[in-house]
């Protein structure tokens, strides 16, 4: 029996002996094998849905805080609806959709170039708001700039045709607790924007003079109350203009002019230059003044000014328009939706309550464009 145990001692150490040698001929040859390398995710496609969808048609006659542009020959009306971009003959009619290829992403603020062939728009296509050009027909789509760290909005066109100006906001941990914009110029082609107008003077919406001297533009003036809010009756919103060639900003508006027959906050938004560069069209809220609109009752309300840059003088020009957004430092829309001079600067272009209207600058007139 002892005999045996030994016996069978000697075979399990054998044993043991052969899986020992077995796994230490077989660790290098593990040691050596590396795990496959992780693929890199994907770059997020904002145009594509991540759920089921379908597709819903319906026609609308009329639309909200539709930014407008009126192309150089007075032909075309391009507009954003919807998240889209589309265009519509000056003369009124069916209106054609300019970038239904980019599946779910926002396309907005159109603005065509000063030769009529291309069309700035803000897009999230990238994952963020920037700054893109199409054609006039909504063909070849392609970015300015594409920045994750930054947003655009608002493009204006210099009068050479060769650069864009946006407003420009980094993200909040970028930007810090102000959250200001800033005035960028961008070659039409690409590459680093030029700083115009830096954020610590806060500036926002913007319009150039034809000749390219002047960049006029609203500024914030008041500290943001909680949230970015700002009060629009304190006139914390006025209108300031810029040498291009100096750099030099001087005021246009600062607040303490008389208030004409109660309907000035002494404020001003939303500069918009005559082409001859005499006129200044600009939004301000009146105090006293109610809206109704589709039942609902609110003020105070927005109304058109125009100001005359030789003389000074101020008339009210329309009442009302969309209201505007003076009070929201931080949003990410205009602070009103986008408006436009035909070429012999008679006239304006404009979105107000839900339709694209006509304003003749002499009379006050008003006609519908797009039904």
């Amino acid at each position: 029996m002892r005999s045996g145990t030994m016996k069978a001692i000697a075979r399990s150490l054998r044993v043991l002996g052969w899986l020992a040698a077995l796994a230490v001929s077989t660790v290098p040859m593990a040691a050596q094998e590396k795990p496959a390398p992780e693929k890199p995710p994907a770059e997020w496609d904002t145009t594509k849905a991540r759920g089921q969808t379908r597709d819903i048609d319906f026609d609308t006659n009329e639309g909200t805080w539709m930014a407008l542009t009126l192309s150089p020959d007075g032909k075309w009306i391009a507009f954003d609806l919807l998240g889209h971009i589309y265009r519509v003959p000056a003369s009124g009619g069916k209106a054609e959709c300019l970038t239904q290829d980019s599946g779910i992403a926002l396309n907005m603020q159109p603005r065509y170039s000063p030769d009529g062939k291309a069309i700035a728009f803000i897009s999230d296509r990238k994952g963020q708001n920037n700054l893109w050009l199409m054609d006039a027909d909504g063909k070849n789509p392609r970015p300015v700039f594409t920045d994750k760290t930054s947003r655009a909005r608002s493009p204006v066109w210099t009068p050479d045709g060769n650069y864009i100006i946006v407003q420009r906001q980094g993200t909040r941990r970028e930007s810090g607790p102000e959250f200001n914009w800033s005035l960028v110029r961008y070659h039409q082609g690409g590459g680093a924007g030029v700083e115009l107008v830096s954020k610590d003077k806060s500036p926002g919406w913007h319009s150039i003079s034809r000749d390219g001297r002047y960049l006029y533009f609203d500024a914030q003036l008041c500290p943001p109350l909680p949230f970015g809010h700002t009060d629009p009756m304190l006139g914390c919103a006025q209108l300031r203009r810029m040498n291009l060639q100096t750099r030099k900003i001087e005021e246009i508006t600062g607040g303490q002019a008389e208030q004409q027959d109660r309907c000035s906050s002494g404020g001003g938004v939303a500069p918009e230059v005559s082409p001859d560069g005499r006129y200044v069209a600009f939004g301000r809220r009146i105090p006293d003044g109610l809206e109704s609109y589709k039942g609902h009752t609110f003020g105070p309300r927005t109304a058109l000014w125009l100001r005359d840059m030789q003389t000074g003088e101020e008339r009210l020009l329309m009442d009302p328009i969309e209201l505007d957004e003076s009070e929201e430092i931080s949003r990410q829309m205009p602070i009103l939706p986008g408006m436009a001079w035909t070429a012999d600067g008679k006239s304006m272009v404009i979105s107000q309550g839900g339709k694209i209207r006509r304003l003749s600058v002499d009379s006050g007139k008003v006609e519908t464009i797009a039904r």
